[in-house]
């Protein structure tokens, strides 16, 4: 009975942790990318960084370009911002 109980506490704490900023960070550097609120999808990750060569500085910077001008979004927002940035840069200008 007393394991039982302990298991309960050891889920409900781990549980509770996952929703704060912190256990958010953690759940995305372990995998659980798609499963994190506000978080951007693995495949946003995977094609932004296919964008900048591979470069992780590259990517980080073009995140942190996106969160200094729109601290209020989202970091999937943020990722999203910086693809379109991508798509538009590719498109021919209607000159």
């Amino acid at each position: 009975m007393n394991l039982l109980l302990l298991v309960i506490a050891i889920v409900a704490t781990l549980a509770i942790f996952a929703t704060t900023a912190k256990g958010r960070e953690i759940a995305k550097r372990i995998g659980f990318r798609d499963r994190v609120t506000g978080a951007a999808s693995s495949d946003d990750v995977a094609y932004l960084l296919k964008v900048c060569g591979g470069d992780r500085a590259e990517l980080d910077r073009r995140i942190a370009l996106e969160r200094d001008r729109y601290p209020e979004l989202t970091e999937a927002e943020h990722y999203r911002r910086a693809i379109r940035k991508d798509f538009a840069s590719r498109e021919p200008s209607s000159s």
